[in-house]
């Protein structure tokens, strides 16, 4: 690596202060979503389990040039007709089921994540 011109003009270890960087020594989680669920979790026939990047499956989605809006619950196992249930009760609004996922009439994105994360999920 002696022969390569960068390396004759530039030194990386002379321009690196190690002293400026911030090392931690335990490793901590800085968003909500990527923290561990709570141990007091309660018993139900259903699971929602989270997408691959931690985050709930709880999404938007808007038809016909936004007259139609609902939101959209995936990845759910186990007794669907029990979570039917529990979302018509939080969220006030007609609920389907569809293959995949189930949608809820309207803009519910915010009270379903919430009310998931207070269940822990």
């Amino acid at each position: 690596m002696s022969g390569n011109i960068f390396y004759k003009y530039f030194d990386i270890s002379k321009s690196l202060n190690f002293k400026s960087f911030f090392f931690v020594n335990k490793r901590g989680v800085l968003q909500s979503k990527f923290q561990k669920k709570n141990e007091t979790s309660y018993n139900f026939p259903f699971k929602v389990s989270r997408t691959t990047s931690g985050n709930l499956p709880v999404y938007t989605k808007i038809r016909r040039h936004g007259t139609i809006v609902t939101t959209v619950v995936r990845h759910i196992y186990g007794d669907i007709k029990v979570f039917k249930d529990h979302l018509r009760n939080i969220c006030e609004a007609p609920v389907r089921e569809h293959i995949g996922y189930i949608e809820v009439k309207g803009l519910h994105t915010i009270k379903i994540k919430q009310w998931l994360q207070h269940i822990g999920f």
